[in-house]
């Protein structure tokens, strides 16, 4: 394993060259890698392949910033942050790309374990067992911006976003795709929720794009057990399977301005835009507001299931919502009215290049 020996040559200037080659085929520059103990340096360009291990694993470090990169494939998780802090991951493509039999938290794209002050910006992160995870002891994460392509699982994991156990989290203007075209995606999705928020308190999950999903058990974003201060906001929701919106459990929701339209019901699945149910026994649920938003979905029989209200989560106050058929006006043709963004939505310097990567409006990485 390396540690900081190619790290070193970067700090002092040799930055590896990105070669514009297909990912099944890109050679090994150098992995896997560990930065440990490290303070306020900035690591660029770095080309990193593993066949059995973490890619890039940063322990017990600040202020490291981890810019226009190719991650993977890796035997293990993409980048993996551990007891750190002020961490920033920017503008780079991830691809773990490897699914263990068992879960968790072997091939992730992103892992942050016992870690505050993150950041993960720009980038385009794809084929993870999670793509984003925060399983515990984070505070402070904030993941904008990115193009998450296809999670694959197993079950738990199999999410875009997941952060659970933690505090503070912002997730804002990403692009998550869940697909299981052959043609278009080196590996099928297995996707359960694309963000999912649990055993916490203050999350944010505004101006998403949301599309994709097959889970009967599984929504486009979802507030899980013990999520308090959950505030879902002004996020598209398109084709998410059995659930666009789910309130599951916790404290003062705010479900709000968001559009979602589901027209591929899932066989066993709920097939309802938006829920609210206390699905926890012995977990508070409530106050939730659910205030201007225009959602539908179609149920495998062709009626519309807008909203429903399971129970447990009261008071439950419905204002200013668009329902059923009104709704359907307003969001069809959804190419037109509700368009995916280019990727990755929001760069923080300049796109990385990868397979996926349409964004105009910012400068190819160097």
């Amino acid at each position: 394993m390396l540690l900081l020996t190619l790290l070193s040559s970067i700090a002092s200037g040799c930055t590896p060259t990105i070669n514009p080659v297909s990912p099944a085929v890109r050679p090994l520059v150098g992995g896997p890698i560990v930065i440990r103990n490290q303070h306020d340096r900035v690591y660029k360009g770095l080309q990193i392949v593993s066949g059995a291990h973490d890619c890039l694993e940063v322990t017990d470090s600040s202020g490291i910033t981890i810019e226009t990169s190719e991650i993977g494939p890796c035997g293990g998780n993409g980048i993996v942050v551990r007891g750190s802090n002020t961490i920033r991951i920017y503008d780079s493509f991830i691809h773990p790309q490897t699914r263990s039999k068992g879960c968790c938290d072997r091939n992730d794209g992103v892992l942050v374990e016992n870690s505050s002050g993150v950041v993960i910006r720009g980038n385009v992160i794809a084929y993870g067992e999670s793509n984003v995870e925060a399983p515990q002891g984070v505070s402070k994460l904030t993941v904008v911006g990115n193009f998450l392509l296809n999670p694959r699982g197993p079950f738990p994991r199999g999410q875009n976003v997941q952060a659970w156990n933690v505090r503070n989290v912002f997730v804002r203007n990403n692009y998550t795709l869940s697909s299981r075209n052959a043609r278009r995606f080196l590996y099928p999705d297995d996707q359960e929720d694309s963000i999912n928020f649990g055993k916490g308190s203050n999350f944010v999950a505004q101006e998403n794009y949301v599309t994709g999903g097959h889970s009967a058990s599984g929504c486009g974003l979802i507030a899980d057990d013990g999520a308090n201060n959950v505030r879902i906001i002004d996020n598209r929701v398109v084709n998410s399977g059995g659930c666009g919106i789910g309130i599951a459990s916790g404290a003062t929701q705010i479900v709000k301005r968001n559009r979602v339209i589901n027209r591929n019901p899932v066989k066993g699945a709920g097939n309802t835009a938006i829920y609210v149910w206390n699905q926890y026994k012995g977990v508070a649920c409530g106050p939730v507001t659910v205030s201007d938003n225009v959602a539908t979905e179609v149920r495998r029989d062709g009626t519309q299931s807008s909203f429903w209200n399971g129970g447990g989560c009261g008071p439950v106050k419905l204002a200013g919502n668009i329902w059923n058929k009104a709704a359907e006006k307003l969001l069809l043709p959804v190419r037109v009215k509700m368009p995916p963004p280019l990727i990755p939505p929001q760069p923080r310097s300049c796109v990385i290049e990868s397979p996926y990567s349409t964004q105009t409006r910012w400068p190819a990485c160097p």
